[in-house]
């Protein structure tokens, strides 16, 4: 059972935690691993009789406005679960947790997520598990955020055998993108990135980063976790018709 860290107890590896199904009944959960950097703990259950598990998605195939629901434990209301529904806001945002961790990759979602939905499951139309409900923004209205799960499936291997994952440095472009229909455009750019001081400028769009060609914005953060801080590397704009090569460095999303 996959579910978010503070839910398993940040302090005790190990621990078995009182589940209390939908149906009523009560079994118990040992935390296999958890995974901090990336806010994802991975629990067993010691009875698994009548239940079915979730089948997987796919995050990669999701698109800006695709319907999704949140499933949870919302305010901690009652005994049954809370159930929202809203769409896909956006993809691949970051989002910084705590003075030590950014969770990169994120679902953004208009599904109300509010304390006791986290951890819970974000679903597809078919109900297949696309995310994992991480958090809601106070104050803020319609705006929640899911780990996506192509991200945590990678991760399960290691927290099963009781590993901790740590999370790779992630480079920085120094750019806001909106997907249009002809591919990523830079809607800002940070004073002081690699991206503005390369030259890089409003309204370019960008077509490759180092050797990958780019036309949506979820193959740009792929590519981008791919590189390291610091290093500098081609990344090759459309502006005006005319197609731009730029040099690069590359700053960190952590900073």
């Amino acid at each position: 059972m996959v579910t978010v860290q503070d839910e398993s107890g940040r302090e005790v590896d190990g621990a078995v935690f009182t589940l209390k199904m939908s149906d009523g009944t009560v079994r118990e959960a040992k935390v296999l691993g958890k995974a901090p950097d990336f806010d994802i703990a991975l629990m067993r259950l010691t009875d698994t009789t009548n239940l079915t598990p979730i089948t997987l998605g796919d995050s990669s195939g999701l698109r800006v406005g695709d319907d999704v629901v949140a499933i949870g434990n919302a305010l901690d209301l009652g005994d049954s679960p809370t159930i929202t529904r809203g769409i896909v806001s956006a993809l691949d945002r970051s989002l910084r947790e705590s003075s030590t961790v950014t969770l990169h990759g994120l679902i953004q979602t208009d599904a109300p997520i509010n304390h006791g939905n986290s951890g819970g499951a974000l679903v597809d139309a078919r109900g297949h598990l696309i995310g994992i409900n991480s958090a809601g923004v106070p104050d803020a209205q319609n705006i929640g955020f899911a780990i996506a799960i192509d991200s945590i499936k990678p991760l399960l291997v290691d927290l099963e055998a009781g590993r901790t994952p740590t999370a790779t440095p992630t480079a920085f472009l120094g750019v806001s993108v909106s997907q249009t229909p002809s591919g990523v455009t830079i809607v800002s750019v940070t004073d002081g990135s690699g991206a503005g001081k390369a030259g890089i400028e409003v309204g370019d769009m960008i077509k490759k980063v180092a050797n990958t060609d780019i036309s949506t914005i979820e193959q740009l953060g792929e590519v981008l976790r791919t590189i390291m801080p610091g290093t500098t590397n081609m990344v090759r704009v459309l502006r005006d018709g005319v197609q731009i090569d730029l040099n690069v460095q590359m700053g960190s999303r952590d900073d």
